[in-house]
């Protein structure tokens, strides 16, 4: 019983410490996705910064530029299109965009040649805006009415000459003046929003844009207003619900008041489509679920790269060790080598026994037998007979030697056969006096005592006893001949 009870009491501890390791361990990533997500959220103080030169224009064109944030690509596209086209008026720019199948804020903005450019040149800024927008709409517009607030306490605000602003429900509403005119304003943000509360994240400044007028000591300036001829007036804020509200944007090019934008029958809520995005990446995993996007978040990119680095760290560092203890082994395999060959070549340069070196300048004598008691018998095969350094040596010089007796022979043959023509020529053509031919006689003596002096001892030795040899041979066949005629002869004489 104890036992059973002991055993039972060790399974569940085991099981309770295997449940605690699993919730520790599912855990563990969760603790890490909102981690990444806090740092791909803005903060407070990064959505003003970038809110800044833009929080004080009209409600309407704020609209635009908050939505066609999220399509950088085709700002980028609509950017290229006013800039080849600087002469047409805005009415034919808008019948090119028509064709071009781009969002209905990002044609709108076609009208605003400057905001075009800014959006399109600091990308970044662009994309970020349209991501914080993305992520949290609400935030968003509660950023630009405290913006919008800072400007009036510093009594900013009332120097806007072609806006009017008015509160509704505690919310600043900018309008233009002129129902169908909408006037861009430049402002510096460093000195707009009076003591600026977010020390390490100052405001975006925009350099001032061309041909603009304002007073001496006013915080705006001005240029002509742009006529609205087009589709322009299908969004509106709705500050209370804190969103952005949009109708058709089709035949909405005459005025129509913010109160009728959002308070109309066919008023909704504004969605973003994703196709017009063109395939850039969302900041946030979250906004990528949200819209079905194939395509990796930007934060989840930059965990891949971080990922890469310390991988790419590690590899390395253990590529360093690894190639450390290669270089060892090869110096290690590289002098036991070199062990070998000094070790080869020693034994290679002994002398082996029975045979000795022949010098280059020596004759060549024919080979003597060694005196061996231990002979080969010829019908025993030899084996594993290997000829030894001195050997090779030997017949290479032997071998030497013939060829330069031979080249010698046929240079002496040479000379003779030249000697010859002389000789017959000096007859044909003999001289008229005796001096000439003393003269010419002496000359034939000192070519041959040239020739005699240019030829080796060598050479001259192996002609002697080729001559030896040929004389040798000739004494021996008239002895052979003689011998043949006196035995013919006698046994004649027997027959006799």
């Amino acid at each position: 019983m104890n036992t059973l009870k002991s055993r039972l009491q060790s399974s569940r501890f085991t099981t309770f410490i295997s449940y605690l390791i699993l919730l520790i361990a599912s855990s563990i990533p969760v603790a890490n996705a909102q981690a990444v997500e806090e740092q791909v959220q803005f903060s407070e103080a990064e959505l003003e910064q970038m809110l800044a030169p833009i929080a004080l224009y009209p409600d309407s064109l704020l609209t635009h530029i908050l939505i066609a944030a999220t399509y950088p690509l085709e700002l980028v596209q609509a950017n290229r299109l006013v800039n080849k086209n600087k002469l047409l008026p805005t009415a034919q720019l808008m019948e090119k965009a028509q064709k071009k199948d781009w969002d209905p804020s990002v044609t709108a903005l076609l009208a605003f040649p400057n905001v075009l450019e800014k959006l399109s040149s600091d990308l970044s800024w662009t994309q970020d805006l349209g991501d914080a927008f993305l992520q949290d709409e609400t935030q968003m517009l509660a950023s630009i009415q405290s913006l919008r607030a800072q400007a009036d306490e510093a009594n900013s605000l009332a120097d806007m000459e072609n806006m009017s602003v008015t509160r509704v429900n505690k919310q600043i509403v900018i309008e233009p003046v002129q129902k169908e005119f909408v006037y861009v304003p430049y402002y510096d943000p460093r000195t707009v929003y009076g003591h600026w509360r977010w020390y390490n994240y100052p405001p975006v400044y925009w350099a001032p844009y061309p041909y603009y007028v304002g007073r001496p000591h006013g915080h705006f300036y001005w240029n002509s207003g742009v006529h609205i001829s087009f589709n322009f007036f299908f969004s509106a804020f709705h500050w209370s619900n804190h969103r952005v509200v949009v109708i058709d944007h089709r035949h909405s090019h005459h005025y129509r008041h913010r109160g009728r934008i959002v308070t109309s029958h066919g008023s909704q809520k504004w969605h973003h489509k994703p196709h017009h995005r063109r395939g850039v990446a969302y900041r946030s995993t979250h906004v990528k679920q949200r819209y079905n996007s194939h395509r990796p978040s930007i934060a989840h990119s930059k965990q891949l790269r971080h990922a890469e680095r310390n991988s790419l760290a590690y590899n390395r560092k253990h590529n360093s060790r690894h190639d450390k203890t290669l270089k060892q082994y090869n110096k290690q395999v590289k002098q036991h080598r070199e062990q070998r060959f000094a070790s080869k070549l020693h034994n290679s340069h002994k002398p082996v026994k029975g045979h000795r070196p022949i010098k280059s300048h020596q004759p060549v004598k024919s080979p003597q037998r060694v005196n061996n008691p231990q002979r080969v018998k010829s019908h025993q095969p030899v084996r594993n007979h290997k000829p030894s350094h001195y050997d090779r040596k030997e017949r290479y010089n032997t071998a030497s030697t013939h060829n330069r007796v031979r080249s010698q022979l046929k240079s002496r043959e040479n000379t003779q056969r030249e000697v010859k023509k002389s000789q017959t020529q000096r007859s044909i053509h003999q001289p008229r006096n005796q001096q000439a031919q003393r003269s010419m006689d002496k000359q034939q003596r000192q070519s041959s005592q040239r020739m005699r002096a240019q030829q080796p001892k060598q050479a001259r030795q192996s002609t002697q006893r080729a001559q030896k040899s040929t004389q040798q041979r000739v004494h021996r066949n008239t002895q052979q001949r003689s011998q043949h005629k006196g035995q013919g002869q006698r046994q004649n004489r027997s027959r006799d």
